[in-house]
């Protein structure tokens, strides 16, 4: 085992510094993760399923009012909410880095006459014009991005967006996590999320106080003693931040709620869901 690698690697890293491994199209860690979406009562990479029965509910009744709307659904996963949206009559585009979970998405509709269209790519270089008249992003994935990657990702969803279309998403608030989360961890296992063999895992939390920021940095080392590095990034917004953030990028008339259920703002939830208009 190379310790010094391991030394060298478990150093605090600068802020946003991207890790190189694989993680969203890794074909192990993707079974796993799509493993966690389709599990009900798990609320990890998706949403239970009540809460997203709920959240569609409230969608539908409060934000998607016209039936002919075009939705892009960005981080569409294995498509709870593209399939429920489509069934009820509009037209969805699901975007998703994972092939795995768009392949499990295409098969739940191939039989069903239901205006919908599923691409495996990275929402990152997408190119569309005008042509949507909402934008989602569900379960907090805006804040797993860089921010100069958040910043792309807002200048391709005004694009794609037609003039007052709306842009829908959650991120996660300073409630969701504090210090006690800052520390180290170790995992030694037969077969489990990161590796389908035997590995330890080494786990590290940084905080970022000057970027409201915690990282999720984890090292595993599998039985042939090859290390592999992954860094996942949870930059957390308030009101107030994100409002600043969206105005610098065309959007307007913002609405704040607790959570993509449509639950009325409170300071003190884990989670902020906002729906904004474009200019």
């Amino acid at each position: 085992m190379d310790i010094k690698k391991l030394i060298n690697l478990s150093q605090k890293p600068k802020l946003f510094e991207r890790s190189e491994q694989k993680f969203w199209d890794d074909p192990h860690i993707s079974k796993k993760m799509l493993e966690i979406h389709l599990d009900p009562e798990f609320d990890a990479a998706s949403r239970t399923h009540e809460f997203i029965k709920k959240s569609l509910s409230w969608l539908v009744d409060s934000i998607f009012t016209e039936q002919d709307q075009k939705i892009l659904d960005l981080g569409c996963g294995p498509g709870f909410y593209s399939k429920e949206l489509a069934k009820k009559g509009y037209s969805v585009t699901g975007i998703d880095l994972s092939k795995r979970s768009i392949e499990y998405a295409k098969a739940q509709v191939q039989k069903k006459e239901l205006n919908i269209e599923y691409k495996v790519q990275n929402f990152l270089t997408l190119d569309f014009e005008k042509e949507f008249d909402v934008v989602s992003l569900v379960y907090c994935e805006l804040g797993a991005l860089t921010n100069r990657e958040r910043d792309r990702l807002l200048n391709i969803v005004n694009k794609a967006l037609k003039p007052g279309g709306k842009f829908l998403f959650d991120v996660f608030t300073a409630n969701n996590r504090d210090e006690n989360d800052v520390g180290r961890s170790w995992d030694l296992v037969q077969k489990g999320f990161w590796d389908a063999k035997p590995y330890l895992s080494l786990t590290e939390t940084f905080y970022y106080s000057e970027a409201d920021t915690y990282l999720n940095q984890i090292i595993v080392i599998n039985e042939k003693d090859e290390i592999s590095l992954y860094r996942i990034f949870d930059h957390f917004y308030n009101k107030e931040t994100i409002t600043k953030v969206l105005d610098n990028f065309g959007f307007i008339n913002h609405s704040f709620y607790s959570d993509l259920k449509g639950k009325k703002y409170d300071p003190s939830s884990k989670t902020l869901a906002v729906v904004t208009e474009k200019l």
